[in-house]
């Protein structure tokens, strides 16, 4: 029960840890179009956050689509993965 525990413990870390550096991936993300004065386009599934400064007819955008977003995930993951296995690695649990 103890490594069943443990498991589900650091599988719910894990997914707290990846949507935590996603949720700051998209506050720098909106952060810096704002104050670079893009326009920003996110598309998740069928629906799209369209972010517009008024009053500018040409004006660099910047889009990310579902690829995008997935290859994200992905990615923030496997580093978080990466780096937890090279910290821990000598790691042992108690008996």
């Amino acid at each position: 029960m103890r490594k069943l525990s443990a498991a589900v413990s650091l599988v719910l870390l894990g997914v707290l840890a990846v949507a935590v550096a996603e949720a700051s991936l998209v506050a720098l993300i909106v952060l810096f179009s704002a104050v670079l004065k893009l326009n920003l386009t996110i598309e998740l599934g069928l629906h799209y956050l369209h972010l517009s400064l008024p009053a500018a007819p040409y004006r660099p955008e910047v889009a990310v689509y579902n690829a995008g977003s997935i290859a994200s995930v992905l990615f923030t993951a496997a580093g978080g993965a990466v780096a937890a296995t090279w910290k821990f690695r000598r790691w042992r649990a108690p008996r």
